[in-house]
């Protein structure tokens, strides 16, 4: 084997221990983020409700203080989104990705009223903090926008949470890529069983979250009552108009 071969194939075999290294660094830490996530939301997650709406809340005063939220934070820094392979990890991942940052920006903050007063005159909160995840900085915005809405699956809009009222709940459990498909769709129906923010059914009209309104093209480009006809019986007649959106945060208490 001449120098030049042997030199390459060496090259060759660095490239892909690295590959596998940083698989297994990813899954390992990930795995263990995951889990530390899990039971946070299993602790602090319960029934709420505030202005007239019910909605799952979160107890960020307790959260806060819970030193598995630090571990959390560095295990999801340390993770390497790079690697994920299968489109279900890649959702599962980045879902659970916003909502833990989500919460972080709120106990990191120590905000009681609502995520908007975070933002500034010129930058939401959710283009103004960055967190590192790997090797690159991301907001929130980045996250829903740039890498999330483009794998193509409205449903994930009923999983992000803002940390607002009227936002599709946050759930008790993380997002897992092998039982993510029921767990989107179980988050959709969920949602639409709220008549306080998600939808409010009339002879005529139905009112839905504001949700399909911003984000209209997601759900078959612009044609809400077909995407709907899976979850809810729509008559071609109805009209669709779109509830009050609340932004008081989604706290227990």
């Amino acid at each position: 084997m001449s120098g030049f071969k042997f030199v390459a194939k060496g090259i060759v075999i660095l490239l892909v221990t690295l590959g596998f290294a940083s698989v297994t660094v990813h899954a390992s830490t990930y795995k263990k983020f995951s889990g530390v996530y899990d039971g946070l939301l299993k602790t602090y997650v319960h029934k709420a409700r505030k202005n007239g709406v019910s909605y799952m809340g979160v107890d960020y005063r307790r959260w806060k203080n819970d030193k598995r939220h630090a571990q959390a934070l560095s295990f999801l820094i340390q993770s390497r989104p790079a690697t994920l392979k299968s489109l279900n990890e890649k959702k599962s991942f980045w879902i659970n990705a916003y909502n833990f940052l989500t919460i972080d920006l709120i106990v990191r903050k120590n905000e009681q009223k609502s995520i908007k007063n975070l933002g500034s005159l010129f930058e939401s909160p959710w283009k103004k903090y960055k967190w590192k995840i790997g090797s690159r900085n991301y907001t929130l915005d980045q996250i829903e926008h740039k890498i999330l809405r483009p794998l193509g699956d409205a449903r994930i809009h009923f999983a992000i949470n803002c940390a607002s009222v009227s936002c599709p709940d946050i759930r008790r459990e993380t997002y897992k890529a092998k039982t993510l498909n029921a767990q989107l769709t179980d988050q959709v129906r969920r949602t639409l069983q709220n008549r306080g923010k998600g939808l409010a059914q009339g002879k005529r009209e139905i009112r839905v979250s504001k949700v399909f309104d911003w984000f209209s093209i997601d759900f078959n480009k612009g044609d809400i009552k077909g995407w709907l006809k899976p979850y809810v019986a729509i008559d071609k007649n109805t009209r669709i108009s779109f509830l009050k959106y609340d932004w008081s945060l989604n706290s227990t208490r």
